[in-house]
């Protein structure tokens, strides 16, 4: 049997749990599926029920669960030895402060970037260029460690010109496109924020994006993510290092909200023919 918890998809059984909580009922249909298809924004709580029931589960979110923000994620990307940039994990301002107050100096070169433990599609990241932008941002982490958002991280930063390729994991698929900068000077790039997506631009680097993309998925089992890659461009033959994996991400660039569905459904259909399901009873709604 066949469970789904994803709105836009029907099979043997739909639950749309909306805000509720998970009744007795649930349990039982969860304890005997095979397979259960989640919503991408599955909240830990349902996730971790249906991961000890045995089935198999799409999206796979073990990485995310055992290795969760940019904290998290550093680890991951160590334990795992993909190439990343240099990262410094930190429990909150004070941490930072008495550490770089015992030796007078900064933990990278400048430039560098902090990003903020659990924000995700670039929020909570700043550019670092001087003190000044260095005492901003941490002004307003120790802001945000009032309301409870503790720890971040302070990372390398890479030369790429602002220019960041995506690359969308969607079962073994890889979708690429660059977010590149809207104007003169910008480094950190989305499109919230104004950046242009580029489907075209490099495709030598995208195929090496696909490629290293496609080992992390291998390594983790992530199979429903937007990691993004830098580049250092000044190199001759620059090879992608990972920035962060966003496990909830915009549409825009894989072409809206419609084809984003219909691309997940194919990748649940070849999900359940890999499991040995019948891919043809699940259907879009």
């Amino acid at each position: 049997m066949i469970l789904s918890f994803h709105p836009c998809f029907d099979t043997d059984i739909q639950i749309i749990l909306g805000d509720r909580p998970l009744d007795s009922d649930d349990l039982g249909f969860i304890k005997k599926a095979e397979a259960i298809i989640l919503p991408q924004a599955s909240t830990q709580d349902l996730y971790q029920i249906c991961a000890t029931s045995g089935a198999s589960l799409f999206p796979n979110y073990e990485a995310r669960t055992k290795y969760p923000g940019k904290i998290g994620q550093s680890l991951m990307f160590n334990n795992f030895q993909i190439p990343h940039p240099r990262t410094l994990r930190w429990h909150g301002v004070e941490n930072f402060k008495e550490a770089c107050s015992q030796s007078d100096t900064l933990p990278h070169d400048l430039p560098f970037l902090i990003k903020e433990n659990m924000n995700h599609e670039a929020e909570g990241v700043f550019f670092i260029e001087n003190r000044t932008a260095l005492k901003e941002a941490l002004d307003k982490l120790a802001l945000w460690e009032r309301s409870g958002l503790k720890g971040f991280v302070t990372q390398e930063y890479v030369p790429c010109g602002g220019n960041v390729l995506r690359a969308v994991v969607m079962g073994k698929r890889v979708i690429t496109y660059w977010k590149r900068p809207g104007k003169p000077g910008q480094e950190i790039t989305t499109i919230s924020r104004g950046a242009i997506i580029d489907h075209d631009w490099q495709p030598d680097l995208q195929e090496k994006g696909k490629v290293q993309a496609l080992l992390l998925s291998d390594k983790t089992g992530i199979n429903l993510a937007a990691i993004d890659f830098v580049f250092p461009l000044a190199e001759k033959d620059p090879e992608p290092v990972i920035l962060e994996i966003n496990y909830y991400f915009g549409r825009r660039g894989l072409g809206g909200t419609e084809n984003y569905y219909s691309l997940l459904y194919e990748a649940i259909q070849d999900w359940l023919s890999e499991i040995g399901l019948d891919p043809e009873s699940v259907s879009l709604i």
